[in-house]
């Protein structure tokens, strides 16, 4: 059972990351926070505003977005 609870706390974990606004090229403009994969919380560019809104996996939004 120990060995379980691990997992749960890595699965827990929020995790940041930065990446480039897709609508400005800004490099390292949108700090996203994400646990379980989703977003947690709207993520806006520093730059120009763009926003990636909550709950989304941001790598499926951001080709979603490029596609249109």
């Amino acid at each position: 059972m120990i060995a379980f609870a691990d997992c749960q706390d890595i699965r827990k974990m929020t995790v940041i990351k930065e990446i480039d606004c897709p609508k400005c090229g800004a490099k390292d403009g949108i700090e996203v926070f994400e646990r379980d994969g989703q977003t947690i919380g709207d993520s806006v560019c520093d730059q120009c505003g763009f926003t990636i809104p909550e709950g989304v996996v941001p790598e499926l939004y951001l080709e979603e977005i490029e596609q249109k």
